[in-house]
């Protein structure tokens, strides 16, 4: 199994599961009493006219990464003929035949790939990953050919279209 992805560029990502892990953890009476504890004096004292931009800042530092780009993938692997493909530690083993498109956009930044599905997944039919800038299948371009060539053969061997 060989893994195709970089998750090196991503800060938004780590710190989105380093939230949702603690959110998941502590019990929601701890988080109200937490939130009380916080807004209570800045309701008292007028600093909450300062501290909604920050929240606002926050709120889309973390979100970024979803807004920006459509259901992003932390995580790619190819095992044989299929994708092994992580989300918020959740994973999915898509097969290449099940694959109608990889759309590589090399000259944004950070260059991604659009993987477009011919049946949804759990995620979607629109998936964005960030390919290795070298696999062991060459530079980008290289390995996003070769993984459409692999998909277009899978495909072929089913009986697709």
């Amino acid at each position: 199994m060989d893994k195709i992805s970089s998750t090196s560029l991503i800060t938004t990502q780590t710190f989105q599961k380093g939230v949702r892990r603690v959110l998941k953890r502590t019990p929601k009476w701890k988080l109200f009493l937490l939130a009380t504890l916080i807004l209570v004096p800045l309701i008292a004292t007028g600093f909450i006219c300062f501290a909604i931009p920050f929240a606002a800042f926050f709120f889309l530092l973390f979100s970024a990464f979803e807004l920006r780009f459509t259901n992003p993938i932390s995580n790619v692997w190819i095992d044989g003929d299929e994708l092994l493909m992580e989300r918020m530690e959740e994973t999915e083993r898509i097969q290449l035949a099940n694959i109608r498109e990889f759309k590589l956009r090399r000259y944004n930044n950070p260059p991604y790939c659009v993987t477009e599905l011919k049946t949804p997944c759990r995620w979607g039919t629109t998936l964005t990953w960030f390919p290795l800038r070298m696999s062991s299948y060459g530079e980008m371009p290289t390995l996003i050919r070769e993984l459409q060539n692999r998909a277009d053969q899978a495909s072929s061997r089913n009986g697709d279209s």
